[in-house]
């Protein structure tokens, strides 16, 4: 027994005397520390929003995605270009057709050795072009396919800014807690460092016994590094908070709202395909499916149609001749090395599993809606009965407090009952942050979503 006084001495002052993290040395320059920044959740979300790196990155690639809808219907439309250039030859072949485009052909160009070898002759040439795939069954499954991969994208996007708010929320509620934690810590602090003094007088009148003073010096110790503890804690739930929130790690945020009591959680109705992910797979799904058709009209035959006017003329700003060309194409592979029957499996197969990942991804949808309701209750019933012990762990400390200084009860009694009071504190703060926690994710998982209301 006398050894284990000695050693519970030993590590107190220890404990006491030895700098831990968070403490400077007498003397030692301090150093520059965070700005804090006061923050309430509504502004926390909103700046989550608007710097937050994912949902940045999430939107960039909806605008990507969009882009490339637009694009796939760039076949549909009717291409105009125009041209304009300058060719000299001495090519018997170009200079024959050259003549003739610029009205200049005469009888003595019949001349054999004229015709095979011919005076270099330049050509000032501009043109308008149009060209209009008339019927092309595969542009139009093209675009459709890109089409629904941009609504995909748009679907994710708003997920990914649902997500943000969610994870903003638990992180606000993991740093209120954590500032909560430290205030605890700092009240077990200096109720510690009450007892030891309490003790000490006592010990010096007699009252108590040298073994005492150490269980209450070791108490305060253990209540320094805890309050330590928290601090760091405190430090890095900021740290993160601030991190989602794309502010850099010299300004921290600090929470300004309070872990409220729980309140009646609405009622809503929840329709899973409502929700933004599966509406972002539902998407996906038709997408692969316009890819399949795709695969199975690249059977069929096009239709172009083309228009060209040109002008030809031996002088820069001379207009010696026009021509013009009209006319449709029908194009049609008959045989492309069996590529066509392989996207055609390989779209089916992408069909597939976009749609056993949609129907996977609704069952999962109605367990997780199960899942975060039941956290809420349970959350709600701890917080009651953490609220509960707490109060009663209070009053058992006050009442062993008053029977300590009749006599009636020992030290250990007392440092066991303050113990107990401050455990049931921090548990408290624990229920009342995971309940909060449990509410953002139930507001999560049963959202509904419209793409209209969060442009």
């Amino acid at each position: 027994m006398d050894n284990l006084i000695k050693t519970t001495a030993f590590v107190a002052l220890l404990a006491i005397a030895w700098p831990g993290p968070g403490f400077s040395q007498p003397g030692a320059p301090a150093l520059p520390g965070p700005v804090l920044r006061r923050t309430s959740l509504e502004e926390a979300i909103e700046a989550a929003l608007a710097g937050n790196a994912s949902l940045a990155v999430a939107e960039a690639r909806r605008d990507i995605a969009a882009s490339q809808g637009r694009r796939a219907s760039a076949p549909l439309w009717p291409q105009l270009a125009a041209e304009a250039g300058y060719t000299r030859s001495v090519d018997p072949v170009f200079a024959f057709g050259t003549k003739l485009r610029q009205g200049r052909f005469g009888s003595r160009d019949f001349d054999i050795a004229a015709l095979n070898s011919p005076d270099p002759i330049g050509d000032w040439s501009a043109s308008v072009g149009l060209r209009w795939s008339v019927l092309d069954p595969t542009a139009w499954a093209g675009r459709s396919a890109a089409r629904r991969q941009a609504e995909a994208a748009a679907w994710s996007a708003l997920r990914t800014r649902e997500a943000t708010i969610l994870v903003t929320r638990v992180l606000y509620y993991q740093a209120l807690a954590a500032v909560a934690r430290l205030e605890a810590a700092a009240a077990a602090d200096e109720a510690a460092e009450a007892t030891v003094e309490s003790f000490r007088r006592r010990r010096e009148r007699g009252l108590l016994t040298e073994a005492d003073l150490l269980q209450a010096e070791a108490e305060l110790a253990a209540a320094l590094a805890h309050r330590a503890e928290a601090e760091r804690a405190r430090l890095d739930a900021l740290h993160e908070l601030g991190r989602e929130l794309g502010w850099s790690p010299d300004t921290l945020p600090e929470p300004t709202d309070s872990l409220a009591l729980p309140s009646p959680v609405p009622e809503q109705e929840f329709e899973p395909e409502a929700r933004a992910d599966l509406r972002a797979l539902a998407a996906a799904a038709e997408a692969a499916g316009a890819a399949k058709r795709r695969a199975s009209l690249s059977y069929l035959p096009a239709l172009d149609a083309f228009a060209l006017y040109a002008t030809h003329s031996s002088d820069a700003f001379g207009f010696d001749e026009d021509d013009w060309t009209v006319g449709v194409t029908l194009r049609w592979t008959l045989f492309a090395g069996l590529a066509r029957s392989a996207d055609l499996q390989r779209t089916e197969l992408g069909r597939r599993i976009a749609r056993i990942e949609y129907d996977q991804a609704l069952r999962d949808a109605r367990n997780e809606l199960d899942q975060a309701e039941r956290a809420v209750s349970s959350g709600r019933q701890q917080v009651e009965a953490t609220r509960a012990a707490s109060a009663a762990a209070e009053s058992g400390r006050q009442l062993m407090r008053r029977r300590f200084d009749e006599g009636l009860a020992t030290a250990a009694d007392l440092l066991q009952a303050e113990a107990r009071a401050t455990a049931m504190r921090e548990h408290t703060i624990t229920a009342l942050a995971n309940y909060h926690m449990a509410v953002a994710r139930l507001d999560f998982v049963r959202s509904q979503s419209n793409l209209e209301s969060k442009r």
